[in-house]
């Protein structure tokens, strides 16, 4: 079987998961062999965390290529296409590109079901597809961005020369549990031999369990507010955050765009990182100024985005509990001034007897839950089930498409914004509706 084209590379790809088991790391380990371990040997940073994976990835990529680097990135989940998973120095890999990994990925997949493991699916097969075109482009860095946990995700296969655990939380309950010190274990996972390691705002009890790993892997640990951290942090509204971030070798001023105290966190882990591959592992004077310049324009889909002006739309993926507290945050501290409404939508695999309560503490002018087309999305009657036990005010179903498209044709309103926010998958539909009514 060869591709042609791009769209029949997806449906083959798409159509993966029907008759394999769930992810397995022996069984990517396998795959991986098959193809001469094309991980092997590749310059790492592994990042993982219950939020801020993605800011932090991206902060990380426009750092890392304002020095003139060549930066892969392999991210997830995507919200317009496909092919944003895997890229290189900021661009997409291409259709082209796809369709010939997607072909060699046929032969792979033509193996694997000769073999006890069974056929790559889903994440599983992402992640040697990464592996497999990152071998051929030969990037002086990697950012490779954990799906779920760390020991037990298909990323683990990669040895990180840096690790970065950006925060940890109650989050995959299904997978790990409801102790958090289990997800904290998991998480830790991805230290390897040596490695330093970059920590960000995590509590000390948890902390503790990341350092016994440290310990055993002989890495090296930099946490924040005890290694690095910030100072001068200003709130200039939706312009973003100023602030200064430090170590013990540098101080330097920063802008971001980025909306929230929660993506200055990241950033300063970002920079962390950053800092330690320019000194410890590439070797290379940092440009501070292109630095700074670059860290002011990063931006990241359907986090904290505004979709569309007037009227004054806004996405963010706030998924979990932890997510849901920093857009209050934001919206408290950054929009202080302004009225708004949400549609919230989420998945029925998260804690959502949880999450609701915090979403009904917005001080909205209206609060709407909605449906969306995903196997695991919320449902009314999943909604009702909550509300009957959690809650004594429930807010009301809408049906979003039907509700955006009033809305934008409606005259906008002085200080006024529409937030769709939960999954991220309900979000990325949410911007492409827009995106294809904007045509």
């Amino acid at each position: 079987m060869k591709f042609q084209t791009i769209e029949q590379a997806l449906a083959w790809m798409n159509d993966q998961h029907k008759s394999a088991e769930a992810i397995s790391v022996e069984k990517v380990g396998h795959a991986l062999n098959y193809l001469g371990n094309p991980h092997q040997g590749l310059p790492v940073i592994h990042i993982t965390g219950t939020n801020g994976k993605g800011s932090t990835t991206a902060f990380l990529r426009d750092l890392l290529q304002s020095q003139g680097l060549k930066v892969a990135t392999y991210t997830s989940p995507h919200i317009m296409k496909f092919n944003e998973r895997i890229s290189y120095n900021g661009q997409n890999i291409s259709d082209e590109e796809l369709v010939e990994v997607l072909n060699k990925m046929v032969e792979v997949n033509e193996y694997m079901a000769s073999t006890p493991f069974g056929r790559l699916v889903f994440f599983e097969l992402y992640t040697v597809m990464a592996a497999y075109y990152f071998a051929k482009k030969q990037p002086d860095v990697c950012l490779i961005e954990v799906g779920i946990g760390g020991y037990t995700d298909a990323t683990i296969h990669f040895d990180g020369q840096l690790a970065v655990i950006t925060t940890i939380g109650l989050d995959h309950a299904d997978k790990f549990g409801d102790k958090i010190e289990n997800v904290a274990y998991e998480k830790a996972g991805i230290i390897k031999d040596h490695a330093q390691v970059v920590t960000g705002r995590i509590a000390p009890d948890l902390l503790q369990i990341i350092k016994q790993k440290v310990k055993k892997e002989e890495a090296v640990l930099s946490a924040f507010d005890h290694d690095y951290q910030i100072e001068k942090l200003e709130n200039v509204q939706e312009l973003g955050s100023r602030f200064t971030w430090a170590n013990d070798s540098y101080r330097e001023n920063f802008h971001i765009q980025m909306l929230g105290y929660h993506q200055v966190d990241n950033a300063a882990v970002a920079l962390q990182a950053f800092s330690l591959w320019m000194d410890q592992i590439q070797g290379q004077n940092i440009d501070w100024i292109a630095a700074s310049h670059r860290l002011e324009t990063t931006q990241w889909l359907a986090r904290m985005e505004k979709v569309h002006q007037n009227p004054l739309v806004y996405i963010d993926g706030a998924h979990n509990t932890a997510g849901l507290n920093a857009l209050r945050q934001t919206m408290d501290e950054y929009f202080a001034d302004y009225d708004y409404t949400i549609i919230y939508a989420g998945l029925s695999t998260k804690n959502q007897a949880e999450q609701l309560p915090l979403l009904m503490n917005f001080p909205a002018r209206d609060i709407f839950l909605t449906e969306f087309g995903h196997e695991k999305a919320m449902t009314a009657q999943d909604y009702q089930e909550i509300e009957q036990h959690e809650l004594d005010t429930f807010p009301k179903l809408v049906d979003w498409q039907a509700y955006l498209s009033d809305y934008l044709g409606r005259p906008a309103e002085a200080k006024h914004l529409l937030l769709l926010t939960g999954s991220l998958y309900f979000v990325s539909d949410v911007r492409e509706f827009i995106v294809n009514q904007n045509r």
